[in-house]
């Protein structure tokens, strides 16, 4: 009994030994050691970030070849490459702002700049960063009343869209379950926010909403986005988006839905059910979000499916529920003429914070085993006769190259 305690002790000490490695690791120190943030003003209102930089990470030597990292694919002379995130949720409840655990504390510290800081490179060499933004934009809790309010209601202050933008995240969608957490007051500060801004939205509301088309030499992408209630009881004017986009020219159009259940490993019966649906209106492409998790892939009908991207900068908890999460790129090959030819996937593997149980909200490529080990997550949910391909390093998982369909 004495032998196996002075075991116990002395793995104690080292573990306790190995912590300051750790932090300076991390860059980080806990919460409790940070110094005190300066009130930002009234809680309502938008917070100056210090004149201070983001603590600086090593210059990025993994995942920096971009388009050139895609193989020419028959027939191709124009490739467009695009990436996709997960949930951007930007936002929190209300009694956590300003806390030195929220995000509140870091952009105070550091800046609209951090939370992308890591990934920035990555985005920059893409043609177009969609994400799907899952809270409010707002500088008053107008809308919260007994009828919104739920468990978690995320509103993020209005300047907070400065994150996206100096991000390199151009679009966003916002056809989600929490646009609605602030009523239709929040919805309209929300379109009124970005409306103003560098970025882009798209998505189908209760309260309003849009389809989006990107264009770029002669190029153009069309962008349609459900959340699943929203999708049971406005299918005829889900349809009629991929109608118009078609009627609008676009060669290619991509659906984002947003269902699932959430920390769910596996897609489920809904994720599908929208996904062939699109499909048969006209989608090309299909990215899901929602179950907060990585999910599988399959080709349905010639279309490739992407069920669920996770979470990517989320700011609705203080703590990481999840550890891994990838930007989804996909590289669109066109003809001379402007056909359409197919698209190919490439999934670069990202942690979402440093500290394993903390939240840094700062998302940030990975390699070797911790890249093997997110890929694994999204083949968990990957059903046969499709599978991920392997991870390369300092490339990602690229997967095979998928002919387009004729609609």
């Amino acid at each position: 009994m004495h032998r196996r305690m002075l075991v116990c002790l002395m793995t104690l000490a080292l573990l306790c030994a190995s912590l300051p490695a750790a932090a300076d690791l991390y860059q980080f120190v806990p919460y409790d050691d940070m110094p005190t943030l300066p009130p930002p003003g009234a809680p309502t209102r938008t917070p100056t970030p210090a004149p201070t930089a983001a603590p600086t990470s090593e210059p990025p030597t993994a995942y920096t070849l971009g388009a050139a990292a895609f193989p020419e694919e028959s027939g191709e002379k124009r490739k467009v490459l695009l990436s996709f995130l997960g949930d951007c949720t930007l936002g929190m409840n209300e009694i956590d702002h300003g806390k030195k655990k929220s995000l509140d504390y870091f952009i105070g510290q550091y800046g609209y700049g951090y939370c992308f800081d890591r990934v920035r490179y990555i985005l920059e060499q893409d043609e177009l960063t969609v994400g799907n933004l899952e809270c409010v934009l707002a500088d008053t809790a107008d809308g919260l009343d007994a009828q919104t309010k739920k468990t978690y209601n995320f509103r993020a202050y209005e300047s907070y869209v400065g994150i996206l933008e100096q991000g390199s995240v151009e679009a966003v969608t916002v056809a989600n379950n929490h646009i609605g957490d602030y009523g239709r007051p929040g919805f309209d500060a929300t379109a009124r926010v970005l409306d103003a801004s560098r970025v882009c939205w798209f998505g189908s509301t209760d309260y309003g909403g849009r389809a989006y088309i990107y264009e770029t030499d002669g190029i153009r992408v069309g962008f349609v986005g459900s959340h699943v209630a929203y999708y049971w009881q406005h299918v005829e004017e889900m349809q009629a988006l991929f109608d118009e986009l078609r009627a609008e020219g676009c060669q290619v159009i991509i659906g984002v839905i947003h269902a699932g259940v959430e920390y769910d490993k596996r897609h489920d019966y809904n994720q599908v059910k929208i996904a062939r649906r699109f499909i048969e209106w006209g989608a090309d492409i299909v990215v899901g979000h929602h179950p907060h998790v990585l999910q599988g892939y399959e080709v349905m009908d010639g279309v490739p499916v992407y069920y669920s991207l996770g979470n990517f900068v989320f700011a609705g908890n203080f703590q990481v529920k999840t550890r891994y999460t990838a930007i989804l790129q996909l590289a669109l090959s066109f003809s001379e003429d402007g056909r359409y030819l197919g698209s190919r996937a490439n999934f670069i593997p990202c942690r979402l914070s440093e500290h394993s149980e903390i939240n840094y909200y700062q998302p940030y490529p990975v390699t070797g085993r911790e890249a093997g080990l997110a890929i694994r997550q999204i083949q968990y949910d990957t059903k046969d006769p499709w599978r991920i391909r392997d991870y390369v390093e300092n490339i990602g998982a690229m997967q095979d190259f998928v002919p387009a369909v004729e609609h």
